[in-house]
């Protein structure tokens, strides 16, 4: 039987253990002095606020802004999954086979258009990463992703993402979202219009003109009947949602849905969390939130 020898328990083995933790260390620092963990509760004039520091950015938002993972309809959460990353339940942070189709499709069209980048990808580079595309703040996502999945739930990612994700001009989160577009609150979001926010993630400076001027245009339309299939593939929505959701003039808010209708619809627990298979969409314009390369 091999014996280790004294060099290997006073030099190597010290050696490795050091380099080990500083392997580990180091994704802690960066995302500590980052900032993407440095949020906290705070009193200013009274008022209890929700403060988060990305790098030179502070975002503060108010109780009243800030949507639990219970207050965001499971329409909204089933529809980003389905059109922004189909695997979120079973990757680790980083889905390496998107990464390869698009590293794919960025060679055939001699630019670096896709991004395959998950949600959690998504919810680092919209914490704090520039929106310069490169390869390196490509890789610091993928880091960055990485170490999120392993210390925030899944659940939680979901709930910061709509919280911190832009859906329009100085529009960020979902609850501002619901009051500026449809003048509701969040939680009360019909399906329709839980798909159709979704819909403008990718590019919202853009997209959501579809909303503001209430003329959907043929690519919104696409992308919104994509979602909708891939949703109703999924069994979230049943038969009067989905008539309720092909209608655009709910989207509108011309036509109210019943504010109990959700809740009187039982799915099951891990309803969203079971998905593989679901198509994925094709984006054909550049965007701000997701596949930013």
């Amino acid at each position: 039987m091999k014996v280790f020898s004294t060099s290997f328990w006073f030099i190597k083995l010290p050696l490795f253990c050091f380099v080990a933790f500083i392997l580990w260390f180091i994704p802690w620092v960066f995302l500590l002095y980052s900032g993407l963990l440095i949020y906290f509760p705070y009193e200013s004039d009274g008022k209890s606020r929700y403060i988060r520091i990305t790098g030179p950015v502070v975002s503060v938002f108010s109780p009243q802004s800030w949507s639990s993972y219970n207050e965001i309809p499971k329409t909204c959460k089933a529809a980003l999954i389905a059109a922004e990353d189909n695997r979120f339940y079973q990757h680790k942070g980083v889905d390496f086979e998107s990464l390869k189709m698009s590293f794919i499709t960025n060679q055939k069209i001699g630019k670096k258009k896709r991004g395959g980048s998950t949600i959690t990808q998504q919810l680092v580079k919209n914490a704090f990463l520039s929106r310069k595309k490169s390869y390196l703040r490509k890789s610091r996502e993928i880091m960055g992703a990485f170490i999120l999945d392993g210390i925030m739930l899944k659940d939680q990612q979901l709930e910061w993402y709509f919280n911190v994700v832009e859906f329009g001009p100085k529009i960020y989160g979902l609850e501002n979202a619901a009051q500026k577009y449809f003048n509701t609150e969040a939680k009360r979001l019909t399906p329709s219009q839980c798909i159709a926010l979704v819909a403008i993630i990718p590019s919202p400076k853009k997209w959501n003109q579809s909303l503001v001027t209430q003329k959907p245009t043929s690519f919104f339309v696409q992308r919104y009947k994509k979602i909708l299939n891939t949703i109703q593939k999924m069994g979230i929505l049943n038969n009067k949602d989905l008539v309720i959701a092909r209608n655009y003039e709910a989207i509108k808010g011309k036509e109210q849905l019943d504010n109990a209708l959700l809740n009187k619809t039982k799915l099951p627990d891990n309803t969203i969390k079971t998905i593989e298979g679901v198509e994925d969409f094709d984006e054909n314009d550049e965007d701000e939130n997701s596949e930013d390369y």
